[in-house]
């Protein structure tokens, strides 16, 4: 080794500095569309993350049965709908529940209220007994004094109700 002699050389081929403009970049924020579900179509739907052509279809199939959306949560509701797709899509959803189809308990009957997913045959006629029995309802939470409708019964059906 004391023989060996190695002389440091400065490369001077190469710039000692970045000669080249810096460049920037904007990076594009992607923000997902929110969807109102009491307007939305099935193409709508199916650009949410995991919603297919049968799941679209089943969501505004039962929306439609309903008479529209009261809150989100009710999406979740949908047969065949996962709960981890739901939770995925829900930051995506809004709703407008000015356009829900509302039944008027003082003049609808049996068969008409019967269609409703919340109000099957057994509530309908409860309703239309009472009615009959007691005269027309001055306000939808008189619905509350038939025996059968409890408070689980009378806030999901509530908001399809109206005694005007």
């Amino acid at each position: 080794m004391p023989y060996v002699q190695i002389q440091h050389q400065q490369n001077n081929n190469f710039p000692t500095q970045n000669n080249y403009p810096e460049k920037t970049y904007d990076k594009l924020k992607y923000t997902p569309s929110v969807i109102d579900i009491n307007s939305a179509d099935t193409t709508a739907f199916i650009a949410l993350p995991g919603i297919g052509s049968k799941l679209a279809q089943r969501i505004t199939a039962f929306r439609d049965k309903l008479g529209g959306f009261y809150k989100i949560e009710q999406v979740a509701e949908t047969f065949g709908l996962p709960d981890s797709t739901f939770q995925k899509i829900k930051p995506r959803l809004s709703v407008n529940s000015s356009a829900i189809k509302k039944y008027n308990i003082n003049t609808a009957t049996v068969d008409e209220m019967k269609t409703h997913p919340y109000i099957r045959y057994n509530i309908a006629n409860a309703i239309i007994q009472y009615r009959n029995q007691h005269g027309n309802f001055s306000n939808v939470a008189d619905v509350k004094k038939i025996m059968i409708i409890d408070e689980t019964i009378f806030a999901k059906i509530s908001p399809y109700l109206t005694t005007q």
